[in-house]
């Protein structure tokens, strides 16, 4: 997950937190309701390069500029899943719903790319999932 400020004049703020772990996949138990992904069997890391912004809460970017300001948010995520169905993810803000979301239900990536988010000192943006079960009839 990564934000870009669009700046005129005023010093640049950005961040940005990713995980990696190929040789180890991380599980996760999703169900048909979102799920933040925090706390998970391998941390999130913050960028060395990311001013105003820091993670005090695993896979929390927080902004601790003191200017509000608006971000372009980016995010994605592999997932691989045993069942069939579609898979979701969805930008939150401060824990509530921005309405950002991807939803996919073939290819095995989640992808939220130039998403508008406005935000004020000590506000935060994570990441929720969901994975929606196909009924047969």
């Amino acid at each position: 997950m990564s934000f870009i400020q669009n700046q005129i004049g005023l010093k640049g703020s950005g961040g940005s937190i990713y995980m990696n772990n190929a040789a180890a996949p991380i599980t996760v138990s999703v169900t048909a309701s979102y799920q933040e992904l925090t706390s998970l069997s391998t941390s999130f890391s913050l960028a060395t390069t990311s001013p105003d912004f820091a993670m005090t809460t695993d896979g929390r970017l927080k902004y601790t500029g003191i200017i509000t300001k608006n971000f372009v948010v980016n995010a994605t995520i592999n997932i691989s899943t045993a069942s069939t169905g579609s898979s979701a993810m969805q930008i939150y803000k401060n824990g509530s719903a921005t309405g950002i979301e991807c939803y996919e239900s073939v290819i095995p990536s989640l992808s939220i790319q130039k998403a508008p988010v406005s935000l004020a000192t000590n506000d935060y943006i994570s990441i929720f999932l969901k994975h929606h079960q196909l009924q047969q009839d």
